[in-house]
């Protein structure tokens, strides 16, 4: 009987066998339990993202369209789309939030022109532009809650006529968000 051993000998090393196989199995449950919870945490978190508001609101932003303009007044401007959220008011544009904002002008009149892009009365206009019959710029302006932005229009030509405008329109978009906001 050399070759068996005695029953004290594989009673020990059962117990050690099946310890070492209960601690696998422990910790096999262990990090199936852990990924179950991390993908149930994902699914939460994803849930609760839908969910939230944005931080920010909406870029401020507007596109208006100018087809005819005065002698001595301004150019009349209309917003096609009543979803901007920025305003027209009393043929100017209300600002509401504080930042620089990305400003590009352009069009085509039917005569030459000065041309004056304003924010504030009593201060330098944006864009300065005299005996023109086209526009086309872009500027960067810091304008606060409250400023206005409006034309002004003087031809050299003695008639009172409208001026008409071929292609006008204005585009405000705040550059920089975040800043003081009023709604």
């Amino acid at each position: 009987m050399e070759g068996v051993q005695p029953l004290d000998e594989n009673v020990g090393n059962a117990a050690g066998r099946r310890f070492q196989s209960n601690k696998l199995l422990l910790v096999a449950a262990v990090i199936q339990g852990l990924g179950l919870l991390l993908c149930f945490t994902y699914i939460c978190l994803h849930f609760y993202a839908s969910q939230v508001p944005p931080q920010y609101p909406p870029i401020q932003s507007i596109k208006v369209q100018f087809t005819k303009c005065g002698n001595g007044t301004g150019c009349i401007i209309t917003s096609p789309d009543s979803d901007e959220t920025m305003k027209v008011q009393d043929n100017s544009i209300i600002i509401n939030c504080d930042g620089f904002y990305l400003i590009s002008l352009k069009g085509y009149f039917s005569e030459e022109l000065s041309l004056s892009l304003y924010y504030r009365k009593g201060r330098k206009p944006l864009f300065s532009l005299s005996k023109v019959k086209s526009v086309d710029s872009i500027g960067v302006a810091y304008l606060a809650f409250k400023d206005k932005v409006y034309f002004n229009v003087t031809t050299h030509n003695t008639s009172y006529k409208d001026i008409q405008v071929n292609g006008g329109e204005l585009i405000l978009i705040l550059q920089t968000p975040g800043g003081f906001c009023a709604y």
